[in-house]
């Protein structure tokens, strides 16, 4: 994953979190996303944990330390706001929401220097 492919890889990952994250913040205030037994962001931030876990297994395979550690930092906050949902504890929604975006930017970044 290296050259133009790699660095088109992390600006597309880069903005899936940030779209993602923008997402679960419309979904979190739209009760029409119904999920049996779990709130929707709740779900989908378990989604894309697991998503960005591998993302980040497959970066750390491939010795690509520095993308394996903006997917691995997207995981964190994907889980934070997991757990904030389940538990219903805002401000570590909120948290996760902040640890996304900000993965996304420095994927991004990886990506456009």
């Amino acid at each position: 994953m290296e050259g133009l492919s790699g660095r088109l890889w992390d600006v597309v990952v880069g903005l899936t979190l940030v779209s993602a994250a923008v997402v679960v913040v419309v979904a979190s205030t739209d009760p029409g996303w119904p999920v049996p037994g779990v709130s929707t962001v709740a779900a989908l931030a378990g989604v894309f944990a697991v998503g960005f876990a591998v993302a980040a297994a497959v970066r750390v395979v491939d010795g690509d330390r520095e993308r394996g550690a903006g997917n691995l930092l997207a995981v964190l906050g994907w889980l934070l706001l997991l757990v904030g949902e389940l538990l219903e504890v805002g401000f570590v929604t909120v948290g996760g929401v902040a640890v996304v975006l900000g993965a996304g930017a420095y994927l991004v970044w990886l990506g456009v220097d």
